[in-house]
Formats: structure tokens, sequence, C-alpha cells
């Protein structure tokens, strides 16, 4: 007998535990009989003599071993099954590599004039990850999933991710404003579940638009929730820090960027509109908050047709700032006891090739 010392990284690691659990065994026990098929695999292809198989139980086996083997097997298998769904929505089920499927779609939603997405969602990556979840969902049952059932989904997923991003977010030293778990509002559950109600809406009959149906990216029907072809399009679409784990390139692709803002550009033109008043404001360099600020008075405030308060121009400022800071348009920094946003170097290759995208 000879031993060895295994040192793997924890989601490997966890998902030998569920595959164990799953086979009614110890892990240490699944790894040694893994290890045995590898190596009679091995030497079947060289035409050496396969391994004898372990002894099963049949149905000619003393009935009250079977009974008690059947038992012990319907335990380990409620046990897995308890186990993979306390797991459900974590990194590696939302990863392009899980996914087994196509998903059911329905319409297109069209343009809205006068919508705009809500101000207390101030990040858009819980969206992908939501959006990766309902495609898991719908393409295993080819339905709609209806809206409690998701909501509990979505609700364990956010609290999942959230608390590995923040971790990951203290390893790599990410400060405030960089942080990827904000948003996903995992340390707070009522937090969460207003997180919830922007992204999918709030339920209970409301006909009020949920944030994935006002960009363009799920609808609603008598069922549940679904991809639209835009929402499916998106969530193929690799991700730094789902598919690749690599949060240092930023919340998202140049390509998922991209559609992202093409999304906004078509389906919401007032909140474009919000964002190029902003962007245009910072081409003579980096600005501050009450320089944005005047410029937003300008174009909405009492004197203009929209009439928004001091105060709804504020949020609405911070809350396209903040958007466009994770999306990679802008970027943030102290200046003395000031924060002042400047544009990225190709913001003009970047607004060119979201608004030429015609549909």
């Amino acid at each position: 007998m000879v031993e060895f010392k295994l040192e793997v990284d924890e989601s490997i690691a966890i998902r030998w535990m569920q595959e164990a659990i799953a086979s009614g065994k110890g892990v240490e026990e699944w790894l040694i009989e893994r290890a045995n098929h590898v190596d009679t695999f091995s030497n079947i292809h060289n035409n050496a003599i396969p391994h004898t198989s372990p002894p099963t139980i049949t149905d000619e086996s003393p009935s009250g071993l079977k009974g008690l083997a059947d038992r012990a097997w319907n335990r380990r298998a409620r046990a897995a099954d308890a186990l993979l769904e306390s797991q459900f929505g974590d990194r590696e089920t939302l990863q392009l590599t899980s996914m087994r499927s196509d998903a059911p779609t329905g319409p297109n939603i069209g343009r809205l004039e006068d919508d705009l997405l809500p101000p207390g969602l101030l990040r858009l990556l819980p969206l992908k990850h939501t959006l990766r979840l309902i495609w898991t969902m719908t393409g295993a049952r080819k339905d709609s999933v209806p809206d409690g059932e998701l909501r509990e989904v979505v609700s364990n997923m956010l609290r999942l991710n959230g608390e590995r991003l923040s971790r990951e977010d203290d390893r790599d030293g990410r400060g405030r404003g960089e942080r990827l778990s904000t948003g996903f509002s995992h340390l707070d559950d009522t937090a969460r579940n207003r997180t919830i109600s922007w992204i999918i809406g709030s339920g209970q009959g409301s006909s009020k638009r949920s944030a994935m149906e006002i960009v363009g990216w799920t609808t609603k029907d008598a069922t549940g929730h679904r991809l639209t072809p835009h929402g499916v399009d998106l969530a193929r679409l690799p991700n730094p820090v789902i598919d690749q784990e690599e949060g240092s390139r930023g919340a998202f692709s140049t390509l998922e960027r991209g559609l992202i803002l093409t999304s906004i550009n078509h389906r919401l033109p007032l909140e474009w509109k919000i964002m190029r008043t902003l962007i245009d404001g910072m081409r003579d360099g980096p600005v501050g908050n009450e320089r944005l600020d005047s410029r937003m008075i300008r174009r909405f405030g009492g004197s203009t047709d929209y009439k928004w308060s001091d105060s709804t121009l504020q949020i609405r400022r911070v809350a396209a700032v903040t958007r466009m800071c994770e999306l990679g348009l802008v970027i943030r920094q102290r200046d003395g006891r000031k924060s002042v946003t400047s544009l990225v170097d190709n913001i003009n290759e970047i607004l060119r090739f979201s608004e030429s995208d015609n549909e």
C-alpha cells in the first residue's frame, strides 16, 4: 500500500465530495475506485489482465442485507440531493461547461421610450449570473420557471456567488468601487430581497417590469420567466468572472460589454441619453460630481420637460456612472478629498460600435 497526499482546489474537492456522496461512498473510497477504473481502462488498452470489479449485492443476496443496502443508498442519495440543491447556482453550475441543453425563448421586447433601469440596481454582473441560472432551469424543463421557484433559487445564487466573490475581492485587494461582490447583497436578507425584485420583478401579480425585462433579456408568460433570444445571446458569451475566473480582467468581456450597450441603446433611449449626457461632460478631462450634476440639471432638471428633482438627478447620476464604471467606459479616482470621473481612452470606439449596430 502506497499513501499519497493530494492538494486540490476547493471547487474540485467539493465536486469530488458530491460525486462520492451520489455514489454512496466516502471520498477516499470513491477516489480509489476511480483510480482503479482508470488503471483498468489503461490495462485493457494495453492487453493486460483487467482488475476484477468489486462484488455487488444482487437479488439473490440475503434480503436483510439487501434491504440495509437499499436504505443506506436512499439516505445517501437524499443527502447528495440536499447538497446539490444547496449548491445550485454556485459558479460551477453557471459555467458554460455545465450547460447541457438549449433554453426555450420568448419574444424580444420592443423599444421602451421612457423606461429606465431601477436606480438602486448599481451593478449588472448579478444579471449575467441570473441569465445563466434561468438558462439552466428552463433548459432542463423546456418551459418557463415559475416566479416563486425562481425567486428562491436567485436568492441562493446571489448569496453563494456574493460570498465567493467577496473572498476573492479580499484576496486580490480590490477596494471600494472595484469589488465584484458589490451588488449581490450576500450579507443582508432584506437587501437581497430588494435586489431580487429589481432583477426579476417583485412578483405577487405586479405588472411593473423587472430590470431583465426592461433591458430585453427575459420575458414573462403565464407560467413564469424565460429568456429572450437577446438574453440567450448574452448568456452564451463567456464571462471572465464566471467561466475564466479572472476577475482582474473586469466584470465583463469586450463582447459582453458591446452586447449590453447595444441592448441599452436600442431598447432604452432615455437610459442611453443619460449615459451620453454624462460621457459628453467628461470630454475635457476628469470631472467631479458637482459638474456632472450641473449637466444633469441642464438636461433633465426642473426647467426641462422631464422636471426631475435634484435628488432624482443625483440618484440617476450615481447609478449611471457606477454601471459605466463596471462596463469599462469610465474610471473613478480620488483627487484629494473628492472623487473624479474620467473617460477611458477608447471611449469613442466603444460608442461607435454600440450606436452603429442597428437591428
